[in-house]
């Protein structure tokens, strides 16, 4: 009882509803800088048959085209709430790492240097109950938080076309993921 009353307050201050998830409530709305962004998909992300984290993509209008997400100069958030056990630091970075290589091809070491800067602010062990968000906020870059706590930002735009090319690009990392969160 008491978990759902819990629930329902981290619900009810940005939304009346929510959608559950793997077991995780994602409000179907969030303010972000002064806007309001509607969650366009949300799905869970399976590595080696396991449910790792479920991931949310927030967006100010919704969309069924990954390739103008992508590419969009346009305040955008993707949510990841860790699931497993199994995810720790050094499988987070190998994953994102991995993720980034795979949405960038040939063009992966000119991220590298982006990578090792949020490496370098990655000094805590990643646990189950973990929110990590990701948020492009245009002219200021892509906003790095663990826990509502603010990581870094990079300020590349192209980052941010391949960060969330993990997820929503041409090749990305789970097809079935893909197509939950632009159905």
């Amino acid at each position: 009882m008491r978990i759902v009353l819990m629930l329902l307050l981290v619900c009810l201050p940005t939304t009346a509803f929510c959608r559950t998830v793997g077991g995780i409530e994602m409000p179907d709305t969030r303010t972000l800088q002064e806007q309001t962004l509607t969650l366009n998909g949300a799905g869970i992300r399976s590595k080696y048959f396991m449910e790792v984290y479920v991931a949310g993509l927030y967006l100010p209008e919704p969309s069924q085209d990954a390739d103008a997400i992508v590419t969009a100069d346009a305040l955008q958030s993707m949510r990841l709430h860790i699931i497993s056990s199994h995810i720790t630091r050094s499988r987070l970075i190998d994953t994102i790492e991995e993720g980034i290589q795979q949405s960038s091809g040939k063009e992966f070491p000119r991220y590298k240097p982006m990578l090792n800067e949020l490496w370098d602010a990655l000094t805590f062990e990643v646990k189950v109950g973990d929110i990590f968000e990701f948020t492009y906020v245009p002219g200021k870059g892509t906003h790095f938080y663990r826990n509502g706590e603010l990581l870094r930002v990079l300020p590349e735009f192209d980052f941010k076309k391949v960060l969330f090319g993990i997820w929503l690009g041409r090749n990305p990392v789970q097809d079935s993921l893909k197509r939950k969160l632009v159905p």
